[in-house]
Parts: structure tokens; C-alpha cells; sequence
């Protein structure tokens, strides 16, 4: 009898969990649904704009290849619920943004001029900046180039000066940028039903669902265009033969996070970034997590924005 009634007990906090989790999820879904959803122009462009429109402070969320700002999914609800306005743009190519018709309008240097505008145009003098993958790199641009970041949280992507660093380690996971630029890349993606795309994005949560989509005509063609806009092989050349600029200083507190699997950068880009930064420096490695840990571990990821956030709010 005793036995049975535990067991009845166990089986009743298993469904009260399972009950309390699925309102959880539905919470957030709501969150999302709720969330505003417009078209802004930002010079000549139009872009698909999230935003809470509420909150003391203000985060610009820029997601990377080959994600939109859904990927954020799980950052939103967390941010909104401790006080923050979210600001969520896909970028031009990606997600629900309009395609360039010149590749060049892809650049890195026209994208954040996009993002000083958008900031603009919502009247936001300054504003706490989280990016992952190419949004990284437009973030880490915008803390050495504005000063309309309170703090900067670069994700997965170092400082460029790091990342054009060159050594066989690093090769050895620089060939997606190779292969990128190439006009048969889309193809070659497509191909047997998405087979090597499914397998570059192999650790990725939404791997079906971005496969499904990267399978309809264009969208491989559109986000192409970003990359082919800002050639790594051509940045690694001009390295190599030290034509780059001095790198800028950046002058806003800021926090890099790695993850351990990751399986398209390597730790050094993002660890050795610190010598850049004049203001303060923090570096943390998530374990057991691949390149989009915050999917992968929300919770831990959420921590550790809010806890950093909240040393500068």
C-alpha cells in the first residue's frame, strides 16, 4: 500500500512538473507572439524590427548565419521579464528583412550604418548590445566605431583583429568561410535533399527547420550575399601581408563568451580579445555546449547576460 501510494505521488509531481513547464513554454511563446513586429527603413532597406518597446534600459539583439532573430527565442522572455526593452532586427537577406539587390550593400561598414540609423530613428542614445556570429562581428564594429553602447556581449565571434589570426588550428575550421563565397555554394547546400547543409549545421536545435527553409529557391542566395559582401579569404590575405588598419580601441565594458564545442571557432579569437578592450574585460567559456549554447543551455545563458547586465544597469 505504501508503495502504491508513493508511487501515485511520484507520478502526480511528474504531471504537476510537465503541467508547470508547458505554461512555462506557453509564457514564452505568448511573450514572443505579443511582441511588436514592424518594417523600418534604414536607408533604403527595409528590415523586419522586433521590439518590446518597453523597458529602463534598452538590448540590441543581432543574430548570425544562417539564423534570424527567432534564434533569440529563448533571451527575449528572460530580458522583458527583468526590466529590459528588446530591440530584434533581422539582418537584410535573413529572416523576414528585405534582400539587397547589390551585394555590396552587405558590407559591414553599410550594416552598422544601418544600426546607428535604426537606433535613431527609436530615439535610443545608448543601448547594451548582445550578438552572436556575423551579428558579433557588426557588434564588435559598433563598440570600437559609435558610442551608443553602454556594454557589449560578443558571442561566439572574437575581436576581427583575433579572428584573422592564422595557424593550421585555425584553418581547419575556416573552411566554411571559403566555401561561402562561392557561387556553387547555395547548390551545393541544396543538394541530395540539403545533405551537406544538414551536416555544417549538425549541432544546431532548428537544424530541420532551417535545412526545410534553406531548400526553397533563394534563401541560400540571399544570405550568401553578406558573406560574399565581407570575403574572409580577402581579410586573411590583407593580414597576412599586414594591410589591415590598427584595430580601434574599445572603449565599453564587455563580456565574450565561447563554448567549448563549437564547432566553427576556436577559443583563442575570443580569449585573447581582452588586449583590445581599454574599458572592462570579462571571458567566459560555457562547457559542454556547441556554437549556439544559447539554445542549448538558455538557462545558464540567461544567468550569465543578466548577471553581467546588471553590473552596469
Amino acid at each position: 500500500m505504501f508503495i502504491h501510494c508513493k508511487h501515485r505521488q511520484e507520478l502526480a509531481f511528474a504531471h504537476q512538473l510537465i503541467s508547470l513547464t508547458d505554461n512555462r513554454l506557453n509564457e514564452k511563446k505568448a511573450m514572443l507572439d505579443n511582441l511588436n513586429s514592424s518594417k523600418i527603413e534604414l536607408n533604403g532597406i527595409q528590415y523586419h524590427v522586433r521590439d518590446s518597446q518597453q523597458g529602463q534600459e534598452t538590448i540590441l539583439l543581432l543574430h548570425g548565419w544562417p539564423d534570424d532573430g527567432t534564434v533569440w527565442r529563448e533571451q527575449i522572455p528572460a530580458l522583458m521579464e527583468a526590466g529590459y526593452r528588446v530591440v530584434c532586427p533581422d539582418l537584410p537577406g535573413y529572416g523576414l528583412s528585405e534582400v539587397p539587390l547589390e551585394i555590396q550593400r552587405c558590407q559591414i561598414i553599410n550594416l552598422v550604418e544601418d544600426l546607428v540609423t535604426l537606433l535613431k530613428q527609436l530615439n535610443l542614445n545608448k543601448v547594451h548590445c548582445i550578438a552572436h556570429d556575423y551579428g558579433a562581428v557588426l557588434g564588435w564594429e559598433l563598440a570600437s566605431q559609435t558610442n551608443l553602447l553602454k556594454t557589449y556581449t560578443a558571442m561566439s565571434v572574437g575581436h576581427l583583429a583575433e579572428f584573422l589570426t592564422i595557424s593550421f588550428e585555425t584553418l581547419q575550421v575556416q573552411w566554411l568561410y571559403f566555401l561561402n563565397i562561392q557561387d556553387i555554394a547555395p547548390q551545393l547546400y541544396r543538394a541530395n535533399n540539403g545533405y551537406l547543409f544538414r551536416e555544417v549545421l549538425r549541432s544546431h536545435p532548428d537544424r530541420d527547420r532551417l535545412v526545410e527553409n534553406a531548400l526553397k529557391p533563394g534563401i541560400l542566395e540571399n544570405m550568401e550575399k553578406l558573406e560574399r559582401a565581407n570575403p574572409v579569404p580577402e581579410y586573411l590575405l590583407a593580414a597576412l601581408n599586414k594591410q589591415l588598419p590598427e584595430p580601434s580601441p574599445i572603449n565599453v565594458p564587455t563580456l565574450g563568451i565561447w563554448s567549448e564545442k563549437d564547432d566553427f571557432l576556436w577559443e583563442s579569437q575570443m580569449s585573447n580579445s581582452g588586449k583590445y578592450i581599454l574599458s572592462d574585460w570579462e571571458y567566459i567559456r560555457i562547457e559542454q555546449a556547441g556554437h549556439w549554447f544559447m539554445l542549448e543551455q538558455p538557462d545558464k545563458t540567461n544567468q550569465l547576460l543578466l548577471s553581467w547586465l546588471q553590473k552596469y544597469s
